[in-house]
């Protein structure tokens, strides 16, 4: 028997604005991270490796006085410590904790950043509260459109993830990890729509579990030695190895570009569109520091709306 569970978080315990939806339509999560079902998102999640939860978030309020209202639906016995369990999940991935005004305050007095978070106001910048998630998931995003990405991550979580039913019926599954994937043939990644990227994901499944990822180290280390561990596996080059720096270990002073990002540089600082990856990052990088990464999905939703979507 399905059953449910609420947690309302204040605005008085979210520090700053918030615009869920505008958060979430920047990308920084794909379609099939989240689902989209009106106004509110859900996803299904592992708890542990037997249990899975269904998730829907929904905000109330204001961007300047937001409140969230979560419901996550259980079947028959509540996980233990369930709680907890969501609530650092959800602080985490949406990054609630980090205020973001006194962001906007470091940012403000660029023009260009000024605009953009003027017009974009609540965007926060979210982490993978699964950090192998954001890496299946970059790896794979490499010179890909999202509708594709979002194809290959759904077969993917079909072949390999546990299913949860939502009381109208929608049935989504649980992200796979690596150690999923190293079970599957190569034969049966094909199957799950990769093309050319199942061998590469294949690859590093297999370097990651002969040689773990300390990613409490990554956390730490200098960010040029952190990127060149990251780009020792397999399909991460160097926009992969930065977005998993700032998405899944929160590193702000990296700065990923991908085509979208670097249309949006070059059209609103009249930059040379010849300028090379680390040449515009130094750019971004000078001029805001440590909160850099901030403004990444900034750029990224701009010049996706800009440009339009593809």
């Amino acid at each position: 028997m399905l059953k449910s569970l609420k947690i309302i978080i204040p605005a008085d315990k979210i520090k700053g604005s918030l615009n869920l939806e505008l958060t979430m339509e920047s990308k920084q999560f794909t379609n099939s991270n989240w689902k989209k079902v009106g106004k509110s998102y859900r996803k299904a999640l592992k708890v542990d490796n037997k249990s899975i939860v269904g998730l829907e978030v929904k905000q109330h309020g204001s961007t300047d006085e937001p409140q969230l209202h979560v419901n996550v639906f259980y079947v028959d016995k509540k996980p233990e410590n369930l709680d907890d369990f969501i609530m650092k999940k959800i602080f985490y991935e949406f990054g609630l904790s980090y205020n973001l005004d006194d962001v906007y305050n470091e940012l403000k007095d660029d023009p260009v950043a000024k605009n953009l978070i003027t017009e974009y106001k609540g965007l926060r910048l979210i982490r993978y509260f699964d950090v192998e998630e954001c890496l299946i998931t970059y790896q794979l995003s490499a010179n890909t459109l999202i509708s594709r990405l979002e194809q290959m991550l759904e077969a993917l979580k079909q072949k390999l993830g546990l299913s949860f039913k939502f009381k109208d019926g929608l049935i989504l599954n649980s992200f796979p990890t690596l150690e999923q994937i190293l079970g599957l043939s190569l034969k049966k990644l094909y199957s799950c729509k990769l093309g050319y990227k199942a061998k590469f994901l294949l690859e590093l499944a297999k370097k990651y579990s002969r040689e773990k990822i300390d990613w409490k180290m990554l956390e730490k280390l200098n960010i040029r030695e952190a990127r060149r561990r990251l780009m020792m596996f397999p399909g991460v080059g160097l926009k992969v190895a930065d977005a998993v720096l700032l998405y899944g270990l929160g590193r702000t002073e990296t700065f990923p570009i991908d085509i979208w990002v670097r249309r949006a540089i070059v059209n609103l600082y009249g930059l040379s569109k010849e300028l090379s990856y680390i040449k515009l990052q130094n750019f971004i990088l000078e001029k805001f520091g440590k909160y850099s990464g901030y403004l990444t999905p900034y750029f990224f939703y701009h010049s996706r709306r800009m440009f339009k979507h593809q």
